[in-house]
Parts: C-alpha cells; sequence; structure tokens
C-alpha cells in the first residue's frame, strides 16, 4: 500500500480542491455556487462542527428566505449528489446530530486539511523554544500556504474572521523564518521566503524584504530595478511617501551600485532600452512627447535645474495643474477623479515639450516643470491642455493652474523664513 492511499485531501488555502488518494475530484464548473460553500464552511467547523443557524447564515448572507429548512435541506442534497458523483468516498458525506453539522469521516480513511494542519504547525512552533525544530514546523506551515484562505468567497464573514487569523499566524512565521535565515546566512532561503510572501500578500510591504535579501545576495541591479519599481508603487498608486525602511534600502544599493557595471557603454545601452521602451508603450516609434516621472525623480529634476538655472541662463516656471469639477471645486466622485486624472496625463503627455518634465502629485493634480518658457507663454501653454483634456475626457472637465518661476523660489523660500522669525 503507497503511502498516499486511504487518504483525503482538502485544500483550502490558495483556492478549493479535494483530492483522494491523490486524484482531484471535480465538483462541478461553478466555484461559487451555494453548495460548494455549504460545503466549505462544514469542513472549515470539522472540529466542533456548525450550527444550523450559522450555516444559513454562512451560506445565504443574512437574506430573508421564505422556508430556511427547505432552502438548507435542498442544498444539503445538492452537496451529497455532487460530492458522490465525484468519486468522494462515503455515504452521507454530511452529518448533522441535534443541529449541528460535521463532515462523515468515512471509515479506512484519513481526512486531512491543510488549514489544520497549517495552524497546528503554527501552534507547536509558538510552543517550541529549539530553534531549528520551531525553523522546520514553520517551514512545513509556509508550504501549505499557497495563499489567502478560499479567495473565492473572501468577502464573506465566516472567511474574513478566519482570514484575519491565518495572516497573523503567517506574518508571525515569515518574520521569525526571516531573522532565522539572516543569522545563518541563507540568503537565498531568505530571498524565496519575502518575494513568496510578497507574491501572496504584494500590500503588506514584502518587497522591502526582498529588496534587502537581493542586497545581502550581492545582486544589485536586481535589488536596484525592484526599489524603482517598489517606489513608484508607493508614490504613484498608493500616492503616500517612501517608508523610511525603502529609503534605506536605496541608500545600501547606491553604496555599492558601482559593482554593477564598470561598462558606460553598458550603461548606455540600458538607458537607451528603456528610452526605446517608453516610446513603445506611448505607441510612437519617431519621438517621445514630454518626461513622466515618479514624484520623487521629479525633485530630482528639479533639485538639478534649479541648481543650473544661472549657467544656463534659461527662463524655469513650475505649473500646478488642479482638475476641479464644472463649479470649480474638488471632484467628489472617485471614479470620474481616476478617470479624468487619466486624461489629464495624456493630455500633458500629448500638449508638452520633449523638454518639459511632470509627474502626478496627488489623485487631482499633476506638477510641470516648463524649461526655456516666459511667463507669459505658461497661459497659452494651460489652454492648449484643457483643450485636450476637454478632448479626452469631455467638455465638462475643468482645471486650474498655478506658477511660480524657479528664479523666485530662493526669495520666497527666504521670505518665509523671515517671515516665520518674525513671528
Amino acid at each position: 500500500m503507497s503511502e498516499s492511499e486511504n487518504r483525503i485531501e482538502v485544500r483550502m488555502l490558495g483556492g478549493f480542491s479535494i483530492t483522494v488518494n491523490g486524484q482531484y475530484m471535480g465538483l462541478g464548473q461553478n466555484n461559487k455556487a451555494n453548495f460548494l460553500k455549504l460545503i466549505q464552511i462544514i469542513l472549515l467547523n470539522h472540529k466542533k462542527g456548525i450550527s444550523k443557524r450559522e450555516l444559513i447564515d454562512g451560506v445565504f448572507g443574512y437574506k430573508d428566505l421564505l422556508d430556511e429548512n427547505n432552502s438548507l435541506n435542498n442544498l444539503l442534497h445538492q452537496a451529497r449528489t455532487q460530492l458522490k458523483k465525484s468519486g468522494v468516498p462515503g455515504k452521507r458525506y454530511i452529518e448533522g446530530k441535534k443541529g449541528i453539522y460535521f463532515p462523515e469521516k468515512p471509515e479506512g480513511y484519513e481526512l486531512s486539511l491543510d488549514v489544520k494542519t497549517y495552524m497546528d504547525d503554527c501552534r507547536k512552533a509558538g510552543e517550541t523554544e529549539d530553534a531549528a525544530a520551531k525553523a522546520a514546523l514553520y517551514e512545513h506551515a509556509f508550504e501549505l500556504y499557497r495563499g489567502e484562505l478560499l479567495p473565492e468567497f473572501s468577502t464573506d464573514n465566516w472567511v474574513i474572521v478566519e482570514s484575519v487569523k491565518l495572516k497573523h499566524l503567517f506574518d508571525e512565521l515569515v518574520m521569525f523564518l526571516g531573522e532565522y535565515y539572516r543569522e545563518k546566512g541563507e540568503y537565498d532561503n531568505l530571498y524565496k521566503l519575502y518575494n513568496r510572501a510578497s507574491q501572496i500578500y504584494p500590500d503588506a510591504g514584502w518587497q522591502i524584504n526582498v529588496i534587502d535579501a537581493l542586497i545581502l545576495r550581492k545582486e544589485y541591479k536586481e535589488a536596484y530595478e525592484l526599489y524603482n519599481k517598489t517606489a513608484r508603487y508607493y508614490l504613484d498608486d498608493l500616492e503616500v511617501p517612501l517608508p523610511d525602511d525603502l529609503i534605506r534600502c536605496y541608500e545600501r544599493i547606491y553604496d555599492d551600485i558601482k559593482v554593477v557595471s564598470d561598462d558606460i557603454e553598458e550603461i548606455q545601452a540600458g538607458i537607451l532600452e528603456r528610452d526605446a521602451a517608453l516610446k513603445n508603450n506611448k505607441g510612437d516609434s519617431r519621438s517621445l512627447g514630454s518626461y513622466y516621472c515618479a514624484f520623487s525623480s521629479f525633485i530630482d529634476v528639479y533639485n538639478v535645474l534649479r541648481r543650473n538655472l544661472v549657467r544656463r541662463g534659461n527662463s524655469i516656471f513650475m505649473m500646478l495643474c488642479t482638475l476641479v469639477d464644472y463649479e470649480g471645486k474638488p471632484i467628489q466622485n472617485q471614479e470620474k477623479l481616476s478617470a479624468r486624472s487619466e486624461a489629464l496625463k495624456n493630455a500633458l503627455y500629448a500638449e508638452l515639450r520633449q523638454g518639459d518634465v511632470y509627474t502626478k502629485y496627488s489623485s487631482s493634480q499633476y506638477l510641470l516643470l516648463l524649461i526655456g518658457t516666459k511667463k507669459e507663454d505658461c497661459g497659452i501653454i494651460y489652454h492648449r491642455i484643457s483643450k485636450k483634456l476637454k478632448e479626452l475626457a469631455g467638455s465638462r472637465a475643468e482645471l486650474k493652474y498655478r506658477i511660480v518661476s524657479l528664479a523666485e523660489i530662493p526669495s520666497i523660500l527666504e521670505n518665509g523664513d523671515n517671515n516665520q522669525k518674525s513671528e
């Protein structure tokens, strides 16, 4: 008899499936069917069972039913029929005693649930003081955690409650294993750990740890590329400042970036590749429009231009463009604001010159650096952008602007300091 014989394995982490002796048991094409939800709720509560009231509320979501008992009995019949049809061993599949429902345990078969094994491993690891033994238990739990609990029903209350517990355990095990691998100098395992954690939870901030692992593996080029991608995500998508940990990663990369390449032609080729990719993204193989960059890069460009302003002899203006409604007030509808913001970005690309630079400052605002522009031309540029915006987003799309000359900024700052001192 092989190891896989007489085993029923239920997977709930990262998706739902039932296998018997290694063979997948199909339960229909609709992975959001109510009978399937009923099966999952009962399996999830295999230990103590679940009451009829909790089962009805879990499946139907507190909806008003004409006949609760009849609705539940119909689903139970459908669930048992599908389980039998799929080839899962058993007689009744779902047992009910004194208003409590629980899964049947077929004679001669061992029932294994990944959620139960995962939680048992985490509990044992928490009770273990030996670091190596604790790491082994957490490693096994980590392999079982293929993703969030039952993603098909991730917004249902009965899933959310359990998901919070499971994620808390996941965070604990990743933090322990991260420190364990770091102390042991196992940087490959450290990278695999954090990379998989960041794939499971993209918004949990694990990318910073991935960058750290790449630096420890001396893979500075990959670390720098991931840093740029992560920085753009924080600044452009989340619209929040860069975390201190991410900034420290950049400083560490900067200290060692010299080891990536000492061939300036190779560096130039990389820059040209990115330039060509930008052209392709815009669908223009002949020329580029104005230059869009992340806010952090915009600050760098701004500082360089301001410091070289006297030597260059060019006039440079910074313009703030703000999306407003037809009454000149902030746009409240977030869906409309998002669409208008994207339209404004495209309008800026189309109407600004190649030498101009712009960035997204907030959900409703863009900052522009207009190089070699006279003050009287700024109004013309604004009207050109506004006209293009209306073409792209409709005649009711409105825009207001403010400008300041980079040459005036030092005196503005000086006056601001003097005002603060006088106060």
